[in-house]
């Protein structure tokens, strides 16, 4: 049997493959190395994936993470697992590599997430090429969940929200700036702290200051990452993420004014990875 992972920053998928047949996912928190130590993914596989699983039936495991784009991240991965999956050989991946797989399987194309985080490539059908790093929450993620929270954020703090959003954003969430900033500066994982408002911005999407905001987000996405791929108007542009799929409107609407044709945007790659590990 094969456990294929998408794993992003918030949370991780694990579906359970024997032969042709997905058996079952489970979900647990997103491991990505650049927020874990050994200890709390050991806390996460044991009170949310190991009582789920028979370990010793698993032969192989496809791990594809955000954060798995260092030897010493993937280490940390295959040390972690490798301790409850005895009998599994163990490959880590790079999050986008599954993206890649499961929005274009064999065929060639610029492969995007958007979800907490961002990341980009180009893929040939087999290999991946990346032309700028993704930078996370403090430098980058353009488009992604993070990104649009701490624009929201800022500018609520500022007051440069318009009055009914500002009213409608103090009777949602009750927090002031004292639990703001310690949310991003005392307390784990900030970038998820920021992406959790989009759940505040998505069902606003047709209000035109969020509107506006979310568009201008997924121009700097384009400008910072697909642009950089020198076939970006040729190839087909697909997503995989929360954000891609719950705000496709928006993205495809940006795409367009940008020249960009939109390929497939799906929810999470899981689906496509089983059916890749499959064949």
């Amino acid at each position: 049997m094969k456990l294929i992972v998408d794993s992003g920053s918030t949370k991780s998928s694990w579906g359970l493959l024997e032969g042709l047949e997905h058996k079952a996912t489970v979900q647990t928190a997103g491991l990505n190395p650049y927020f874990h130590t050994s200890g709390s993914i050991d806390s996460i596989l044991n009170a949310e994936l190991i009582p789920f699983v028979i370990t010793d039936h698993i032969r192989e495991i496809h791990f594809y993470g955000a954060g798995c784009s260092t030897e010493k991240n993937d280490q940390l991965i295959r040390d972690s697992l490798g301790r409850y999956f005895h009998k599994a050989v163990i490959f880590v991946y790079h999050d986008i590599l599954g993206a890649a797989r499961a929005l274009f399987k064999k065929e060639k194309g610029i492969s995007c997430i958007l979800g907490t985080g961002c990341n980009c490539c180009y893929y040939d059908g087999s290999e991946i090429y990346s032309k700028v790093d993704s930078l996370g929450y403090l430098f980058g993620d353009e488009g992604a969940g993070s990104y649009l929270g701490k624009n929201l954020i800022r500018h609520y703090l500022k007051k440069s929200l318009p009055a009914d959003l500002r009213l409608e954003f103090e009777r949602h969430y009750k927090l002031n700036l004292e639990d703001i900033l310690n949310a991003l500066y005392n307390l784990p994982y900030p970038n998820r702290f920021l992406a959790s408002f989009s759940e505040f911005l998505a069902p606003r999407q047709k209000h035109p200051f969020v509107h506006s905001m979310v568009k201008e987000s997924f121009s700097s996405f384009f400008e910072a990452q697909v642009r950089h791929y020198e076939k970006y108007r040729e190839l087909p542009v697909s997503f995989t993420g929360s954000i891609a799929y719950h705000y496709r409107e928006i993205l495809t609407e940006t795409a367009a004014g940008e020249g960009i044709r939109i390929g497939t945007i799906i929810k999470a790659p899981l689906e496509g990875l089983l059916k890749f590990h499959a064949g």
